[in-house]
C-alpha cells in the first residue's frame, strides 16, 4: 500500500487508539495508582485508620484492578493492529537508533517517554518499522577516545540494536541501492545474497564515512579511528612501542618508534591526542626512565588555528595547554608525503614515525551516491526545516549526512542558507522531531521545522583535562572535563550503558587505568630456519625409514644428545633403552651400573651420541652392528680412581688427558685425620652414604 508523496491523506490510518490503556498517559498514571494505592492501605491498617477487613477488601479490589489494567495491556500489545505505513530506517547510527527508537514508541501498544523517544500524541499510522545497518550495534563515537586509553571498557560504547529495537525489524546488511521512483531498496546480505524491500516511509541516515587525504603514503601508514576493533587496534599499537622502544638500542630507531604523529586538530583529533597522550605518559613510567623523555606526540592541522568548533580566544588557551605538556602542536602543516613513515611537510620539515592517526574530519556516506536523492555540493542529503527531502514528502533525513538548514545563523555569501554541523548534539534533537514529523505525516497533522539553540560544545583532553564552551562561558582544566563527561553521560542511550560506563569511571579513578598491550602487533620475528639450532632436531623417522615418536628414555637408559651440531644431516638414531637397575647393584667408581656398564663397552646402546668439546677423548669409533653406525661414538676409557682426602695429588705427565681427583680440597664436614694408606678401590665422595650419588649422565649435564 503506497500513496503518491504529495498526497499523504490519503494513507489509509488505523483505527484511533486513543482510549486504550496502552498510551502514555494511562499506562504511568493507572500504574502509579497501582503502586501507590497498596502503599496508603498499608499505612491507613497500621495506623489504625483502617480496620483489618477494610484493609483486606480495598486490598483485594486493588488486586482485582491490577490484573484487569495487566490483562487489557498485553492485548493491546499484542493484539493485531490495522494496516498502517511500512518505514524503512536506513542506517543505525546515533541518529537512526533514536529515531527508530521514537517510533517504535508509537506501534500500537508502545509506551513512550524519555530524553531519547520525544513527545506528541500517538499516532496509528505505522504498521511497521524496518532498520537496515551493516553492524548490528550502534557505536557512541563521542566515548571512542576513552575507551582507547583504557578508561572505558570497549564493549560499554555499543548498544544491541535487536536489545532495544525489539518491536522492530532489524537487518544486518549493506545497502546497495535506493529506488525512490518505484519504492524499493536493495539490501546486501552477509551470506552474499540480495534482499528487496519495499516502503511507504523512507528514513535516511546512513551517517559518515573517513575522509580520505590525497597524501602519499597515507592509506599504508595510518591507523583507522572509526570503531570500537579501530580503538583496540591503536591502543594496543601505542603500548606496544613503547615495549618494543625499550627493548632495542638502536637510537635512531627508538626515536621512531616513540614519535606519535595526530593528524586533524579539530575535536575528534585533539581529545584522541589527548588522551593517548596521557595514557603514554602513565605507562612510561613502568618503562626505563628514558623512554618517558623521549616519547613525542605531535598534531598537524591545515588550518590557521585549532580547534574551530570554538572561538579562537578559547582555541588559544588549549594550544597553550598542550605546549605545556610538550605536545608539538603545528598548524598550516601541509602534508606532502608519509611515504616510509617519514613524514614531509611542505615547508621542507621532515620527522621518523612509526604511528599516524588520522582524525581530518569526514564526508557523508558514499551509499548516498547510490541513490536517485537530490544532493548538494557536499554529497549530503537537501532536505527543509521539517526534515523531509525536497520534492519527496515522504522521505525524511537526519544526521551528519542531511543539510539540515540552520535558521539561527544568517544566509552565506553564495545565497545558499546554512546547514547543521555534524555533531551529535544535531543528531539526538533531529531524531526525535524526526518521528514526531513521520506520525504526524502519516496523521495528516501539520509538519514542525528544526530549530535548535546552540547548547554549546565540550571535549575532553585526557584525564581531568578538557575544553568548554557554554554560551559566554568558557573554561579549561577539571570544570570542562567534568561537563564533557556529565553531558556524554546523559546522551547515551539506554540507562543499562550509562551505569556501567559510571562504573568503568569509578574503577579506573580508584585502581587505575590497566595499561597492558595483550595482542601480538610487531612481535618479534621468528629465527631463520639456516641459523644454527640449539636443540637437537625433532625425529620423525627412525634408522629404518619408519616413522613414529621417540621411545621414551628410562631413567638409566641412553642419555639424549645435549646439543645439535649444525653440520650433521639426516634423521638422529633411536636410543635403544637399557633396563633400569635395581636398587644395591655393583657400580663404578661413577656411579654408573655395572650392566650398564658391560653394555656401554660391548657397544650395544650408545651412552652418549655426540661428544662435548669439552670432553678429553683422545679416540673415538663406531658402533658395529648398531643402525646408527655412521655417528661416531667416543671410546670410554676407565676413569682414574679419586685421591685420597688429605693426600697431595700426584705430578702427571704434561699432556695427561686423564681427569684430575674428584675434590681438591676435602669437604669441611669431613675428618680431617690424616690417614697413613689410601683405601682399597674407589670410594664414593660421602663416606655416609651407601648409594653413589653422581652418574655419568649427571655429569654431562654439568659439564654443558
Amino acid at each position: 500500500m503506497s500513496s503518491a508523496p504529495d498526497e499523504p491523506h490519503q494513507l489509509d490510518p488505523s483505527p484511533d487508539t486513543g482510549g486504550r490503556w496502552a498510551t502514555a498517559d494511562s499506562v504511568v498514571g493507572r500504574g502509579s495508582l497501582l503502586v501507590i494505592g497498596p502503599v496508603v492501605v498499608a499505612l491507613l491498617w497500621a495506623f489504625g485508620a483502617l480496620p483489618a477487613w477494610g484493609a483486606a477488601a480495598l486490598g483485594g479490589f486493588l488486586c482485582v484492578v491490577a490484573v484487569v489494567f495487566l490483562v487489557r495491556l498485553r492485548g493491546a500489545r499484542t493484539g493485531d493492529g490495522a494496516e498502517g505505513a511500512r518505514v524503512v530506517v536506513v542506517g543505525g547510527g546515533y541518529a537512526g537508533l533514536v529515531a527508530a527508537r521514537a517510533l517504535q514508541a508509537r506501534l500500537p501498544g508502545g509506551t513512550r517517554g524519555g530524553r531519547h523517544l520525544g513527545a506528541g500524541e500517538a499516532g496509528s499510522g505505522i504498521a511497521g518499522i524496518t532498520v537496515i545497518d551493516p553492524q548490528a550495534h550502534m557505536t557512541y563515537q563521542p566515548f571512542l577516545p576513552e575507551a582507547a586509553a583504557g578508561a572505558i571498557e570497549p564493549r560499554h560504547l555499543t548498544v544491541p540494536l535487536r536489545r532495544v529495537l525489539r518491536r522492530c525489524d532489524v537487518i544486518t546488511g549493506s545497502v546497495a541501492a535506493v529506488d525512490d521512483s518505484s519504492r524499493r531498496v536493495v539490501v546486501s546480505l552477509p551470506d552474499g545474497g540480495t534482499r528487496e524491500l519495499t516502503y511507504d516511509v523512507l528514513v535516511v541516515s546512513p551517517g559518515t564515512a573517513p575522509r580520505r587525504l590525497p597524501i602519499p603514503g597515507l592509506d599504508d601508514r595510518a591507523l583507522p579511528f572509526r570503531s570500537v576493533t579501530d580503538a583496540l587496534a591503536l591502543r594496543e599499537h601505542v603500548l606496544s612501542r613503547l615495549d618494543a622502544a625499550a627493548s632495542t638500542t638502536d637510537l635512531a630507531e627508538r626515536r621512531r618508534l616513540l614519535t606519535f604523529t595526530v593528524i586533524g586538530g579539530g575535536f575528534a583529533g585533539l581529545e584522541v591526542l589527548g588522551e593517548l597522550e596521557d595514557m603514554t605518559r602513565r605507562a612510561a613510567r613502568h618503562q626505563p626512565a628514558y623512554i618517558g623523555e623521549e616519547v613525542r606526540w605531535v598534531v598537524l592541522e591545515a588550518a590557521g588555528r585549532i580547534m574551530p568548533e570554538v572561538s579562537p580566544a578559547l582555541a588559544a588557551r588549549v594550544h597553550a595547554q598542550l605546549l605545556r605538556r610538550g605536545i608539538e602542536v603545528r598548524v598550516g602543516a601541509k602534508i606532502s608525503s608519509v611515504e616510509g613513515g617519514q613524514v614531509v611537510l611542505a615547508g621542507g620539515t621532515t620527522f621518523a614515525t612509526d604511528t599516524i592517526v588520522v582524525a581530518a574530519g569526514s564526508v557523508p556516506n558514499p551509499l548516498l551516491e547510490r541513490t536517485d536523492l537530490p544532493l548538494d555540493a557536499r554529497g549530503r542529503v537537501r532536505c527543509a526545516t521539517t526534515l523531509q527531502v525536497r520534492d519527496r514528502a515522504h522521505v525524511f533525513t537526519a544526521g551528519d549526512c542531511a543539510a539540515v538548514p540552520d535558521v539561527t545563523v544568517r544566509t552565506t555569501r553564495t545565497g545558499e542558507p546554512a546547514t547543521t554541523a555534524p555533531t551529535a548534539q544535531h543528531a539526538v534533537r533531529q531524531a526525535r522531531l524526526l518521528a514526531r514529523n513521520v506520525d504526524a505525516f502519516l496523521s495528516g497533522r501539520l509538519l514542525r521545522g528544526y530549530r535548535h539553540k546552540n547548547a554549546g560544545a565540550v571535549a575532553g583532553l585526557g584525564r581531568r583535562r578538557g575544553a568548554a564552551q557554554i554560551g559566554p562561558l568558557r573554561m579549561t582544566g577539571w570544570p570542562a572535563f567534568v561537563l564533557h563527561r556529565a553531558y556524554h553521560l546523559w546522551a547515551m542511550p539506554t540507562a543499562d550503558r550509562t551505569v556501567r560506563i559510571a562504573l568503568d569511571w569509578l574503577v579506573s579513578g580508584l585502581l587505575g587505568r590497566d595499561l597492558v598491550a595483550v595482542g601480538r602487533r610487531d612481535a618479534a620475528p621468528v629465527p631463520d630456519a639456516d641459523a644454527p639450532p640449539t636443540v637437537a632436531p625433532r625425529v620423525e623417522e627412525d634408522a629404518t625409514g619408519e616413522t613414529g615418536e621417540l621411545p621414551v628414555l628410562p631413567v638409566t637408559g641412553g642419555t639424549p644428545t645435549w646439543g645439535a651440531d649444525p653440520t650433521a644431516t639426516g634423521s638422529r638414531p633411536v636410543v635403544r633403552p637399557v633396563p633400569a637397575e635395581p636398587l644395591g647393584s655393583p657400580t663404578d667408581s661413577q656411579g654408573i651400573p655395572a650392566l650398564q656398564m658391560a653394555a656401554m663397552q660391548s657397544g650395544d646402546v650408545p651412552a652418549v651420541q655426540e661428544p662435548h668439546p669439552s670432553l678429553p677423548f683422545a679416540e673415538q669409533r663406531t658402533v658395529e652392528g648398531n643402525p646408527a653406525d655412521r655417528y661416531p661414538l667416543p671410546t670410554f676409557r676407565e676413569p682414574t680412581p679419586s685421591l685420597s682426602f688429605g693426600e697431595p695429588p700426584s705430578e702427571k705427565p704434561p699432556g695427561d688427558p686423564s681427569p684430575s681427583g674428584s675434590f681438591r680440597e676435602p669437604h669441611p664436614s669431613f675428618p680431617t685425620a690424616a690417614r697413613d694408606e689410601p683405601a682399597a678401590g674407589p670410594r664414593a665422595p660421602y663416606p655416609s652414604t651407601s648409594r653413589p650419588r653422581h652418574s655419568l649422565s649427571a655429569d654431562h649435564s654439568r659439564r654443558n
